[in-house]
């Protein structure tokens, strides 16, 4: 044996050595990974230990009790994705280390994700509503167009065909008993006037009907206060006219024949000036203008056109007017005043302070009520008195002039031609003051008990 060990060479001996060595690491490691394994399979066997990965694991177990748990922990996971702004489980933030262990041991698991984002579901739900949403919404379009054709209730159907329109300016009159009052003026405007005065789309629409109506053989048309009427020998076919702000078409048609159509009109057969045209229809849009045109053939009961009938454009003949020089053409008439609404603004009193008159009387009548004399002021020397100096000194009912203030108030200067009055303190005397100027509260003082300013040029 001793002569074995030595016969072999010292190269031969360290290869022996290496290679017990590598057997012995090699050994070494296959024991730590079957260690590892074994580890790995207890962890496996006891899955109450994981509590992160516990849902998913308890997917392979055949227990029922442990199914019931799977639903009912898989039912907020997609509760977790559509409310992101919603209270997070810790569970979320270890998810990784339960999709790691289960990419080994399940795939099965990794698999079941996306059905429970139930993504493909939601892109298949998604793609057949788009269609039918664009249905519902073209079906829901001639709807709109008829609610569009469909009279207010508040705005069309409370225009009367009020036939006097109230002045922009309100005048004031002072009564024979010293009552001041508003008379509000009122226009009568003709059609032609409301025409004139109207919205340019009501031109157009006026002048597109009336060629319409006027290309029928034989249909004439004349113009009164009111309207405008188209006929043909004794019969009456058509007339236009205003009613507040829009042109209406009346025509001699049965309106109990059109409730319930698309054509939105209003039965005036109760009313005598309608007798001839008892359906009025309001013009409000393009679509109205071209149901009117179907409802004129209906009244012409297959009358032709003229076959060289050439247009006119009667919106251009109408350029607007403002109304003054309407009532010089005639076509608005001005209501006298027994005729116009009038009501008082004030009474006289018997006094009145100048801190209240603010409140008592406003400018622009106070403005109105300051009367204009012929005679002129003369500037060479200015002086100013105060409203309460006026009432001290003169009694009731009397005239104030430059003269009698120098006559009547002391220490008031002689060589004065030129006065103007102030308000201040109490007024409690109806006086006809002539004065070259008014503060406007002086001048509200003097109207508010009765009396009369007068102003100098």
């Amino acid at each position: 044996m001793k002569t074995l060990f030595l016969e072999i060479p010292p190269a031969a001996l360290y290869v022996i050595i290496a290679a017990c060595a590598i057997i012995v690491v090699a050994g070494i490691a296959v024991a730590a990974y079957l260690y590892i394994l074994e580890k790995r399979e207890a962890k496996s066997a006891q899955p109450a230990e994981d509590p992160l990965c516990h849902s998913e694991q308890s997917e392979e177990s055949p227990e029922p009790a442990d199914e019931q748990t799977v639903q009912q922990e898989e039912e907020p996971v997609p509760e977790i994705q559509d409310e992101p702004d919603s209270h997070t489980e810790p569970v979320c933030q270890d998810e990784p280390l339960c999709h790691s262990e289960h990419s080994e041991e399940s795939p099965e698991a990794v698999d079941e994700q996306p059905e429970e984002a139930d993504v493909p579901e939601t892109a298949e739900e998604q793609v057949p509503v788009q269609p039918e949403q664009t249905e519902e919404l073209e079906a829901e379009e001639p709807a709109t167009e008829e609610e569009q054709d469909e009279p207010d209730d508040e705005d069309d159907k409370n225009e009367e065909e009020d036939e006097t329109e109230v002045a922009p300016v309100r005048q004031v009159a002072r009564t024979a008993n010293g009552h001041v009052r508003y008379i509000i003026i009122k226009y009568n405007k003709s059609f032609t006037a409301k025409l004139i005065q109207s919205a340019d789309l009501n031109k157009d629409y006026y002048s597109t009907l009336k060629n319409e109506l006027l290309s029928y053989k034989g249909v004439k048309s004349r113009t009164s206060w009111k309207y405008e009427t188209f006929y043909a020998g004794r019969q009456t076919f058509a007339r236009l006219s205003m009613r507040g702000k829009k042109l209406c078409l009346f025509l001699a048609l049965d309106p109990k024949n059109y409730v319930d159509t698309k054509y939105i009109i209003d039965d005036k057969s109760e009313v005598l000036a309608y007798e001839k045209t008892p359906l009025m229809y309001r013009i409000k849009n393009d679509r109205r203008v071209k149901f009117s045109k179907e409802l004129i053939a209906t009244v012409m009961d297959g009358r032709e056109k003229a076959e060289e009938y050439a247009e006119t454009n009667y919106a251009a003949q109408l350029p607007y007017e403002e109304i003054e020089p309407l009532i010089e053409r005639k076509l608005v008439k001005v209501l006298t005043e027994e005729d116009a609404q009038s009501g008082d603004v004030f009474k006289p009193r018997d006094f009145v302070e100048a801190a209240e008159v603010n409140e008592l009387l406003q400018d622009d009548i106070a403005q109105a009520l300051i009367e204009v004399s012929d005679e002129v002021s003369d500037r060479t020397k200015c002086e100013i008195i105060n409203v309460d100096i006026l009432s001290r000194y003169f009694e009731n009912d009397e005239k104030v002039t430059l003269e009698e203030i120098k006559k009547r108030v002391p220490k008031f200067p002689k060589n004065a031609t030129y006065i103007k009055v102030l308000a201040r303190g109490l007024l409690n005397k109806r006086l006809t003051v002539v004065a070259d100027a008014y503060s406007l509260e002086a001048a509200k003082m003097i109207l508010l008990t009765g009396g009369n300013p007068v102003k100098k040029r």
